[in-house]
């Protein structure tokens, strides 16, 4: 059986009340630094399998991205539509 949100922060509220200080102090620091880590590096979605993609990675994959398009590493719609057609017959199309 799986616990919703709310059901799991009940329990953690009171295995936390049961934690001997010194194990109290680890955990504190575990989610400072998780939550100074959202407010500097947020999650701003995710990957298909689940994965977050958080801010500083997005701008550095969108820069590159911008980059290779200003290098011309692009394919257009009219040379997409042509290579598709290749797709069917079971062919690779040749990266520029």
């Amino acid at each position: 059986m799986s616990l919703n949100a709310a059901e799991l922060r009940s329990n953690l509220h009171r295995q936390i009340d049961e934690l001997d200080d010194k194990f109290i102090a680890v955990i504190y620091s575990m989610v400072d630094t998780y939550l100074e880590q959202q407010k500097n590096d947020p999650i701003i979605g995710y990957r298909v399998d689940g994965t977050p993609i958080y801010a500083s990675v997005a701008r550095k994959e969108y820069k590159a991205r911008l980059d290779a398009v200003e290098k011309g590493e692009y394919i257009t719609i009219e040379e997409l539509e042509k290579e598709s057609t290749t797709w069917l017959k079971g062919e690779s199309r040749s990266i520029r």
